[in-house]
């Protein structure tokens, strides 16, 4: 396999992998639970709803710091 050929490989894995995560998310939230992730530095709690809420964790328990725009993307795996 040519560096070619593995770049797009790498693509293709990619693609898979978001579509993969897009739909478990769209799971949890039809069995009526809330996703957390990061969006820009921030860590959002988004509500089955769809309505998304910044948060911290304070003595093990959600604080909610304010309620934020929702964003028509959909959170992305990424490389932490």
């Amino acid at each position: 396999m040519n560096n070619s050929e593995f770049s797009e490989w790498g693509k293709k894995l990619e693609r898979l992998a978001q579509a993969g995560v897009q739909k478990e998310i769209a799971e949890h939230k039809a069995s009526n639970r809330s996703v957390f992730y990061e969006r820009n530095g921030t860590t959002i709690m988004e509500l089955p709803d769809g309505r998304c809420f910044e948060y911290r964790l304070q003595d093990g328990k959600i604080q909610i710091v304010s309620e934020v725009e929702k964003t028509n993307s959909t959170p992305k795996l990424t490389n932490a």
